[in-house]
């Protein structure tokens, strides 16, 4: 399987031509949210970091035993208490459950979180 597992554009990030915040902000939330699906249908959790050459998030996999205290930003079990209560289904098992409403729902909640805002602020180091 190639980098970034079955997203593979996530390990070189989004729109990596970006300078302004707001476009650093939007690059969080996409990447963010791609790295959560796949956690939920994978199980292999990702680190979301900033790369400041590129101008742009990115995820990588990280191993199950990694310390979440070495990495930028882990998903991990607890990504609903970062993003918050979603509408959609976010259980895998749900028979409601798709992938596309998921990555939507999120990337919409983090865009309107002062939470995500200021992490994605943080990661890049706008603060």
């Amino acid at each position: 399987m190639p980098r970034g597992g079955a997203f593979p554009q996530l390990a070189r990030g989004y729109n990596c031509a970006m300078k302004s915040e707001k476009e650093i902000h939007e690059s969080f939330c996409a990447v963010y949210a791609d790295a959560v699906v796949r956690f939920v249908v994978t199980g292999i959790n990702e680190d979301v970091s900033f790369d400041s050459a590129k101008q742009c998030f990115v995820a990588k996999p990280i191993d199950d035993d990694a310390d979440p205290a070495f990495c930028d930003w882990w998903v991990g079990n607890d990504w609903p208490s970062f993003v918050g209560p979603l509408a959609c289904a976010t259980d895998l098992a749900d028979p409601k459950f798709a992938e596309e409403p998921l990555k939507k729902a999120i990337i919409f909640a983090l865009r309107k979180s002062a939470t995500g805002k200021r992490m994605s602020q943080i990661l890049a180091g706008l603060d």
